[in-house]
């Protein structure tokens, strides 16, 4: 039985919070990258005002006295809105994060071993986060600081995500039948798959390297371009190309999962969201090509991938839960 406040049905609305402070943190990572793919991610040249304000500045004394401040730095308000407006939603992000924390911490007076530990990954993360959301700033969008702090971001929502499902889990949310414990290791090399593909994503997008080659199945009219795997920190054309084959595996080792996923009952509906979530990621990879990346659609591209994780997370989590509950013989959820 479980201990921590958010999984027990007698908290359900602690796992409220659980589940807002989740959504919320996705919200936080898509406005992140509408941020970034309107290159509005220095529309504020300091940290964590905005010229000085707690706004973007938009009136004639607050636009005449950011121009006396930062004359390198010419104001778009437009785009300095959307800057704050990540701000403010990750603030937000942040308090729930802690009143989430605060929560398991002090509730249940944090006896489990599993609610401690999330407590703390959460407290990390969040104190990483605050610290690299700072360094974007001070650092000029440095790539590996942003490829970081989007990660770091993603880690968040995966934390929770996990948490919440084992709610669910344990409160019928999936039907009590066994499934094999052989599907572990499948699924942690799908999870892991998933994530470094991810992270490929991330490097492509903070080189904006997206639109290095603007044609598919060829890249520049060329099937397999020369590519500088010395220089994947300059090289559009690797930077692109990278990424481009790691889908090409991505897309191969998730339809596998998925079959195998689909083959089992209890996985079955699970194994059909992943199938169609690969196809419709392939679509939107090839679109993003050669329609030459409108925002929306980059936006699409990078949701679907968000729900791809999350949904390889949910099989994760399901398959641990029912393989202890085999094991022990307990079919019986606290």
């Amino acid at each position: 039985m479980t201990n921590y406040w958010f999984i027990s049905a007698k908290y359900r609305r602690g796992s409220m919070l659980a589940l807002a402070t989740f959504l919320l943190a996705f919200v936080v990572i898509i406005i992140g990258a509408y941020t970034r793919l309107t290159d509005a991610g220095l529309s504020c040249p300091d940290w964590p005002r905005c010229y000085g304000y707690l706004t973007a500045p938009h009136t004639a004394s607050q636009l005449e006295s950011a121009v006396q401040k930062y004359p390198l730095a010419p104001v778009d308000v437009k785009k300095a809105w959307a800057e704050m407006t990540h701000r403010y939603f990750a603030g937000a992000e942040g308090l729930l994060i802690l009143l989430l924390v605060g929560s398991i911490f002090f509730t249940r007076k944090a006896k489990d071993s599993k609610a401690i530990a999330i407590g703390l990954t959460l407290t990390g993360l969040l104190t990483m986060q605050v610290m690299l959301g700072m360094l974007t700033v001070t650092e000029k969008l440095r790539p590996v600081i942003v490829l970081s702090h989007l990660l770091t971001g993603l880690s968040i929502l995966s934390v929770l995500w996990w948490a919440y499902l084992d709610l669910h889990i344990r409160d019928d949310f999936f039907p009590k039948i066994r499934a094999s414990a052989r599907l572990i290791p499948w699924i942690w090399v799908g999870l892991l798959v998933v994530a470094a593909q991810i992270t490929l994503g991330g490097w492509v997008s903070t080189h904006y390297a997206g639109l290095a080659c603007i044609d598919f199945p060829y890249c520049n009219g060329t099937l397999l371009p020369n590519m500088q795997w010395n220089n994947l920190n300059t090289d559009l054309i690797s930077i692109h190309m990278l990424h481009r084959f790691g889908a090409y595996t991505t897309a191969t080792t998730l339809g596998i999962l998925s079959f195998f996923l689909i083959r089992t009952r209890s996985f079955r509906t699970t194994g059909m969201v992943m199938l169609s979530l690969i196809t419709l990621q392939i679509t939107l990879g090839i679109l993003n090509i050669i329609w030459l990346r409108p925002v929306w659609l980059a936006m699409l591209h990078q949701s679907v991938a968000i729900l791809l994780l999350l949904t390889t997370i949910t099989a994760l989590v399901k398959a641990y839960v029912e393989s202890r509950n085999t094991m022990s013989g307990d079919w019986r959820y606290a």
